[in-house]
């Protein structure tokens, strides 16, 4: 009936995993768990879930990316309908697993879940990834698919699958999210939250943050991704000239508002700011070298 994939990257799955195996037992369903470690430095002693009945965990020893992986992992699965879930993750919610089997019945529609972030944290190196997963992303998200945990049907899924040119950090779920609604498949947001316990320091972020961005801007020529918002208010500002004033500026106080978001209290404006001062300003670059 459902095989539930986890894509895993230096990350300690094994109290996720626990939890779906318990979650899917106490519902009596045909079910599979599949973890695939992506070429992780780091794998906590994850093999230990082997041990579970119906659980396969397997280690590539090659990192192939996020797209790839994903793909991999549908390949390898045995059922109808798909469950793909991150790794870093913890399940919240005692029918997480339920609340996706309830919508087996409706075909030809994408089911995707929320992201919460934890109620309170203490300011640190990691503040900046918390507070804008808090207040804007897990607010987004009922509107915009993530591939945070979505669960799709196999035949969809192999009609279309994630784009394994698509090596690069950032926007796989974009453009496979843009593909299916081209061939008029329905998406629908699930009241189905997992928790996000992933979070990146400030650094980490902000480059992780860059490469995304640099990515968008390559993909964005390949692909018809009109519908981000970051590139729909720089094609505003470029219409008017006003993109010329925001680089400049962001040019000027670049390393002053770096500054704040890898402080203890990061501004969620500021943050705003840099990723579109820095889009805007490595787009130009990009035309200008082609």
């Amino acid at each position: 009936m459902l095989s539930i994939l986890i894509p895993c990257y230096n990350f300690n799955v094994r109290k996720l995993v626990k939890e779906i195996y318990k979650q899917a037992n106490s519902i009596n369903i045909q079910y599979e768990i599949i973890c695939i470690e992506d070429g992780s430095k780091k794998t906590f002693f994850n093999s230990k879930i082997n041990e579970l009945n119906n659980v396969n965990y397997i280690v590539n020893s090659k990192n192939i990316g996020r797209s790839q992986m994903r793909n991999l992992l549908a390949e390898k699965a045995k059922y109808d309908w798909l469950l793909f879930i991150d790794c870093d993750s913890e399940i919240i919610n005692k029918n997480f697993i339920l609340k996706y089997i309830n919508k087996i019945k409706h075909c030809n529609t994408i089911f995707y879940g929320g992201t919460q972030y934890s109620i309170k944290h203490k300011k640190n190196d990691n503040t900046l990834h918390w507070k804008y997963g808090k207040n804007v992303e897990s607010k987004r998200k009922k509107k915009i698919f993530s591939s945070h945990h979505f669960m799709i049907e196999r035949k969809i899924f192999n009609t279309i699958n994630f784009d394994n040119k698509i090596k690069k950090y950032g926007h796989e779920d974009t453009v496979f999210y843009n593909q299916l609604k081209e061939r008029k498949y329905k998406f629908q947001y699930l009241d189905n939250t997992l928790l996000h316990i992933g979070i990146e320091k400030n650094k980490n972020y902000i480059i992780k943050t860059k490469q995304s961005i640099n990515n968008l801007i390559e993909l964005k020529e390949r692909y018809n991704l009109s519908n981000i918002k970051i590139i729909r208010i720089n094609k505003i500002l470029s219409y008017f000239y006003i993109n010329y004033i925001l680089i400049s500026i962001y040019s000027k106080y670049e390393k002053k508002i770096y500054k704040n978001l890898t402080s203890k209290n990061p501004s969620i404006i500021a943050f705003q700011f840099y990723k579109l001062g820095y889009y805007s300003k490595k787009l130009k670059s990009f035309k200008n070298s082609n």
